[in-house]
């Protein structure tokens, strides 16, 4: 964070206040000036650790942040948003159950400067939805996620080849080796205000543009699968309304996509998948 002073309370309760206890607090202060240090200064929970740097940036923060982490798993949260109680638990849970999944993300509620919900983002559940989600958009809210330490020691760390798009990158890193999963529950408030710092610029399109061209290139259009993919589609339907409707969007995008990128075969596939799906 970087004069981070407005939510920080409530930002470090709501992982202080985790039901999952054991759990060490590490806040990366990115050389702020307003009043970040004496509010850190006053909580005395021993759990809580400050790394006090001059002025880094934002890569070299979350890479400071990681290396000092003891953890097995690593969790991501920005000073302005929150983590709901369950979220440390339900995450954790996830992955000691699950050896083949390396990243779990949480569904998302967006609030603004006074944490009144007006957009939900829900995200599918299965790591083949999710990967091929990578390659429209990037999925998930950085702060929403929680990665294996030993998945990070072996694909990151994270980078700025690509400018303001180091969670995107990670991401795709991931995917590469591991699973991707998604607890169905809104465990994470991301806050939208005016003070927030969002990285819009041409330069962060571009470089987000050659990572897909990137992702698409690595993609095997043989992988798709028409039945299994309508299978998932089902069991959706069975599911949350959103999600499901989330992935019958990501199927006609594939089309669109596919067939400017002369992947017709793919193209083909994606547009069968979405016609049938309201069936």
């Amino acid at each position: 964070m970087h004069n981070g002073e407005r939510f920080l309370r409530e930002a470090l309760d709501s992982v202080l206040g985790q039901t999952y206890r054991d759990l060490e607090l590490i806040v990366v202060d990115d050389g702020s000036t307003d009043s970040t240090p004496s509010i850190l200064g006053s909580y005395a929970d021993e759990r809580l650790h400050v790394i006090a740097l001059p002025r880094v940036g934002l890569v070299e923060a979350l890479n400071r942040g990681v290396g000092r982490a003891r953890g097995r798993f690593i969790a991501r949260m920005d000073a302005d948003d929150g983590s709901l109680p369950l979220r440390i638990e339900r995450q954790a849970e996830l992955l000691d159950r699950r050896g083949e999944v390396g990243l779990v993300a949480t569904w998302v509620a967006v609030v603004d400067e006074q944490g009144r919900e007006f957009e939900r983002r829900v995200l599918p559940g299965r790591h083949a939805d999710l990967r091929r989600r990578l390659l429209l958009r990037n999925p998930f809210q950085h702060g929403s996620v929680m990665f294996r330490r030993e998945v990070f020691d072996r694909v990151g760390p994270y980078r700025d080849d690509y400018g303001h798009n180091e969670d995107y990158d990670l991401w795709r890193r991931v995917a590469r080796t591991y699973e991707l999963a998604t607890v169905p529950e809104v465990l994470y408030r991301y806050r939208v205000h005016g003070a927030a710092v969002t990285q819009v610029s041409p330069d962060r399109v571009r470089l987000r543009e050659l990572l897909r061209d990137e992702l698409w290139r690595e993609f095997d259009t043989a992988a798709y699968g028409v039945r299994d993919t309508a299978v998932r589609l089902r069991g959706y339907r069975r599911g949350d309304r959103r999600v499901y409707e989330g992935v019958v969007a990501d199927q006609r995008a594939l089309a669109r996509e596919a067939f400017g990128r002369r992947r017709y075969a793919l193209a083909a596939e994606a547009l069968f998948v979405s016609l049938i799906a309201w069936r």
